[in-house]
């Protein structure tokens, strides 16, 4: 699901809120029954999907970084055409907001990017972030734009994110990427 899959969610459920005033009978009851699965995967990203993240991602011995687990087709559809070929599973990057210096922040987060590329070959990795990103996703940025496994562009996604939930964006240096990673 990620966090673009609970926005779309959360656009979705608060849109079909107010189809229901217009609606009579059989359509009525179809949009209830809509908003009440979004309401219930809603639920589950909150109460399941987001701390197993969490603990999966501490228990790969990441520091700073979380991984979201994403469906493969939604990877490819965020993505569109700025990756050729295929990959074998999908991932949001998140970083846990802690106040640290830039320089400890981008050692720790490059650790956990290499930890993590090494423990998924041929795994997409996506973001969307105003922080400086780590030389070593720079450098990797650079030679897979050359074989298009890897982007770097600027603004984010294109589902925009829903009123008050929590981003630390600067949305004028917003940029969004992604990168499969190799066999080491």
């Amino acid at each position: 699901m990620g966090t673009k899959g609970r926005d779309v969610c959360l656009w979705m459920f608060f849109a079909l809120f107010l189809i229901p005033i217009f609606l009579r009978g059989a359509a009525w009851y179809a949009a209830l029954g809509v908003m009440i699965c979004l309401a219930l995967s809603f639920l589950y990203y909150c109460c399941w999907y987001l701390p197993g993240a969490v603990r999966m991602s501490r228990g790969m011995g990441l520091n700073i970084a979380v991984l979201l687990s994403l469906n493969p087709l939604w990877a490819r559809l965020l993505i569109g055409r700025n990756i050729q070929g295929g990959f074998s599973r999908a991932f949001e990057v998140h970083v846990r907001s802690e106040k640290r210096e830039l320089s400890q922040y981008l050692q720790l987060f490059t650790a956990d990017l290499e930890r993590a590329r090494n423990s998924f070959p041929g795994a997409i990795f996506l973001w969307e972030s105003s922080t400086p990103l780590p030389l070593l996703v720079r450098r990797l940025i650079r030679q897979g734009s050359l074989d298009g496994s890897a982007f770097l562009k600027d603004g984010g996604w294109l589902v925009p994110g829903f009123p008050f939930t929590e981003r630390d964006l600067q949305t004028g240096r917003v940029k969004r990427g992604a990168i499969v990673s190799k066999a080491t």
